[in-house]
């Protein structure tokens, strides 16, 4: 009986070792963690931004996701906006952030994307994604993202595989289409939020 229950006793007490290890290591470095993961955050706004004093959140922007939705269903698009921000620079608004979600080739693709308050694109950011290294990760590099710089959209980004004509028109990647256009979608997302919180303004100030 006993040649069974030390080995147990032994195999229970080094598993109650390692897991109080586990958990005092998490505690002892999650803080770290998520002071990381805000620091990462706000140099992504403002690398898609500018140099911002401060970046305001849009708490209820779910609110007026469904707001929108409700009374234009076709802008479904308008749910990968998962969180927004205003950018504050000497007391004056400049333009927004979005963290977008959109699905691409290989799973999840989050990008953080700049407008500013004419509907200019400043900035687009991947954070964080899956797609193939060496084929839909061409789609996350600088090459394919700043085509989208500088544009202020007068009509849907459209990607394309032959020659540009306009600037809403975006060269996909070879090889890496789904991703290409996984990518304009999410920025188009952005660009619609932006025009739909300015007009907002607008019908506010009008009041």
């Amino acid at each position: 009986m006993n040649s069974i229950l030390k080995p147990a006793l032994v195999l229970f007490l080094i598993c109650l070792v390692v897991t109080v290890a586990l958990v005092l290591t998490y505690n002892l470095t999650k803080d770290k963690i998520e002071e990381r993961a805000m620091l990462d955050s706000e140099n992504a706004k403002r690398e898609v931004l500018g140099d911002m004093d401060k970046f305001e959140n849009i708490d209820n922007i779910d609110l007026i996701k469904e707001e929108i939705l409700k009374n234009d269903p076709d802008k479904g698009s308008l749910r990968l906006i998962k969180e927004a921000y205003i950018g504050i620079k000497s007391g004056q608004e400049h333009g927004y952030v979005f963290l977008v979600t959109v699905n691409g080739y290989g799973g999840e693709i989050d990008l953080m994307i700049g407008i500013n308050m004419d509907g200019k694109i400043t900035g687009v950011k991947v954070i964080k994604h899956s797609e193939t290294p060496g084929l839909g990760s061409k789609a996350t590099n600088d090459d394919f993202l700043s085509q989208f710089i500088d544009i202020t959209p007068t009509e849907n980004l459209n990607v394309i595989k032959g020659q540009k004509t306009k600037p809403e028109e975006i060269s996909a990647v070879s090889g890496a289409t789904i991703s290409s256009r996984a990518i304009a979608s999410a920025v188009q997302s952005a660009c619609d939020m932006a025009a739909e919180l300015n007009n907002m303004k607008s019908e506010s100030s009008a009041k």
